[in-house]
């Protein structure tokens, strides 16, 4: 009988290129799940009518929003991932590992990360409008540190307006080459504990929820082409459906944008609360009359002993407080023009699940792959409450309202 030829070290070779190429690739930004292509642009605005109070010297508010947009076809340059050159300027040498860590930082670095949009590509001829979407990130991050999700989201036809924040941003960078970094000053002064933290970062959300809103004119007369209707977005924006969501404190300003402004119709909070408040009611209990999102990663289980010791209470005081908190969160959640409450897997996530970083970070393919799966996830969970909200469509997940991967809970507290 003829021997059977030995595979093994044919199949070994091969496995050790496929696990090689899964770990190249592990850090590469997943492909969005729509059909449109992607562009982008960059506007920067100067809002005469505020003066930044965290400059060092006098000067009016000014900000930079990155917009993704559903486009077509084009030979038009690929947007990088982040402009190195300006971090390093800004924070030296070793600016951007110290941002994102050393794994994270190497192929960001050898431009190996690649997006997947084009520099003021034309918009796609198929959509005569796209509904806008504001993004806002979170305290002491970067816009392009989501831009798997924003991608996602313009590859389903949206248009979504990405703001940097000054001053609470890690790093702005402008075209006459200001570039403001994070201020650590004055919220250093303001105060140690977290009632004084949150007190402070409430001031700062009231600035970023103006921004949303002055941005929001500037759309209105890029729309109807002034101050220049060169830019491919102009006349395709649809005004009349417009969301903002954020990150982190980003959520909470997106949140508090549309209880300032009914023009927004929707917004999505994306794991930002305070208190386990993701905005605050207005003295007449009145929240915003639009539909939300809260979509969160919290433990959602009861206190212990030793969490009662380690904030100097006695268990029944914590759980108390602890109850209270929750009562106050579903109050807001029922003040509302209807709400979604989403529970993001806590065990298999982390707070930055939302934005790119666990996949720059992923030391092996199969922490990639954990973080992709979780990343698609949140993209959906996003994506479907704006396709429900700003467009009619249904929602398969939010019609369920059941658990699925990398989701423990989907709740509903309807208009009243």
């Amino acid at each position: 009988m003829k021997k059977p030829v030995r595979v093994y070290p044919l199949l070994s070779l091969l496995m050790i290129f496929f696990w090689r190429s899964l770990s190249m690739r592990a850090q590469d930004l997943p492909l969005p799940s729509g059909k449109s292509e992607i562009g982008h642009c960059r506007f920067e605005w100067t809002d005469t009518s505020r003066q930044e109070i965290l400059a060092g010297e006098p000067g009016s508010r000014r900000i930079v929003a990155d917009i993704w947009y559903p486009a077509d076809q084009s030979s038009q340059v690929l947007v990088p991932y982040l402009d190195t050159a300006a971090i390093k300027r800004a924070l030296g040498e070793t600016g951007l590992s110290s941002f994102v860590g050393d794994h994270g930082a190497a192929p960001i670095r050898s431009g190996s990360i690649r997006t997947h949009a084009r520099e003021n590509a034309p918009f796609n001829r198929r959509l005569r409008q796209a509904p806008v979407i504001f993004f806002s990130h979170g305290m002491g991050m970067i816009t392009q540190l989501y831009t798997a999700q924003i991608e996602d989201l313009a590859s389903h036809g949206y248009v979504v307006v990405a703001l940097s924040h000054p001053y609470d941003a890690w790093l702005v960078s402008f075209s006459d080459g200001k570039q403001i970094t994070s201020e650590t000053k004055r919220r250093k002064a303001a105060g140690s504990t977290e009632q004084q933290h949150i007190a402070y970062e409430n001031q700062r959300i009231e600035w970023w929820a103006a921004d949303i809103r002055f941005a929001l004119d500037q759309l209105f007369a890029i729309n109807n082409g002034k101050p220049s209707a060169t830019t491919p977005i102009a006349g395709h924006m649809d005004l009349a459906r417009v969301g903002a969501m954020g990150h982190s404190s980003g959520g909470r300003a997106a949140a508090r944008a549309c209880q300032l402004d009914t023009r927004i119709k929707s917004c999505a909070d994306q794991d930002g609360v305070a208190m386990m408040q993701p905005f605050y009611l207005a003295a007449d209990g009145r929240g915003m009359g639009q539909t939300f999102l809260l979509f969160e990663r919290v433990r959602n289980v009861s206190p212990d002993e030793k969490d009662a010791a380690s904030l100097d209470m006695t268990l029944a005081e914590l759980n108390r407080l602890v109850d209270s908190l929750r009562n106050n969160k579903k109050r807001a959640l029922a003040a509302t023009g209807g709400s979604f409450h989403v529970l993001l897997r806590f065990d298999s996530t982390s707070h930055m699940s939302f934005s790119d970083l666990p996949l720059l970070q992923a030391e092996s393919a199969a922490k990639a792959a954990l973080a992709l799966r979780v990343l698609q996830a949140t993209c959906r969970y996003t994506r479907e409450f704006f396709d429900q909200t700003l467009r009619n469509a249904v929602s398969t997940l939010y019609d369920r309202r059941q658990a699925s991967d990398y989701i423990d809970l989907v709740e509903y507290y309807p208009k009243k």
